[in-house]
């Protein structure tokens, strides 16, 4: 199993859906994880019903799974539906819950809390207002991780929401759990933020 913890930054790239880019219809999101360098390391994919996409859009429930090259499952993100406030459980490939992201309330900033498999608080990502596509994450008051949405082009920009995260962690201070809530924190921001 890939060791996230010992990858200080990925590239999380949404693929693009042509379907989705000519009729606006959307489809189940899939994405490509890699190194900085290019390297593919894991693929993830959506699970969620057809009518959920329709009408429930952003506020869907619905399952990413994450597999390694050789379709080893490594994480899986589910969530239920909800009307504001997001909350995604996170397990690692064995089904072991590894924690959670749960979406907080505020008004000056986009915020999520990482949670532990019991509901501690481990780490808070914050999205400053006047800059809308870079979240950072503190533990204790200090940043020790990053996820910043990358700028695609403007075709792709304009006419897709395939989007491209870049996921940066202090590796000394994290181990594979947390690693693997960062990469779900990923998702998470594009599914809460971007996807419209």
């Amino acid at each position: 199993m890939i060791d996230l913890s010992e990858h200080q930054e990925l590239v999380v790239s949404q693929e693009v859906e042509h379907l989705e880019a000519f009729t606006h219809l959307e489809t189940k999101n899939r994405y490509r994880i890699s190194t900085p360098d290019g390297d593919r390391l894991l693929y993830a994919y959506e699970e969620s019903g057809f009518l959920g996409r329709i009408f429930l859009k952003t506020r869907r429930p619905l399952s990413i799974h994450v597999v390694d090259n050789d379709n080893e499952l490594v994480l899986t993100a589910s969530r239920s539906f909800f009307w504001y406030l997001s909350h995604l459980h996170v397990n690692d490939g064995t089904g072991r819950e590894v924690g959670s992201l749960r979406r907080r309330f505020t008004i000056l900033n986009r915020q999520f809390k990482l949670e532990d498999s019991t509901g501690a608080t481990l780490a808070e990502i914050r999205g400053p207002l006047l800059r809308p596509n870079t979240f950072m994450v503190y533990k204790q008051g200090e940043e020790i991780g990053r996820v910043t949405k990358q700028w695609s082009g403007i075709g792709r920009e304009i006419f897709t929401d395939a989007d491209t995260f870049r996921v940066q962690l202090d590796t000394s201070r994290a181990n594979q759990d947390f690693a693997l809530l960062m990469l779900a924190s990923a998702l998470a921001i594009d599914l809460d933020f971007f996807e419209k």
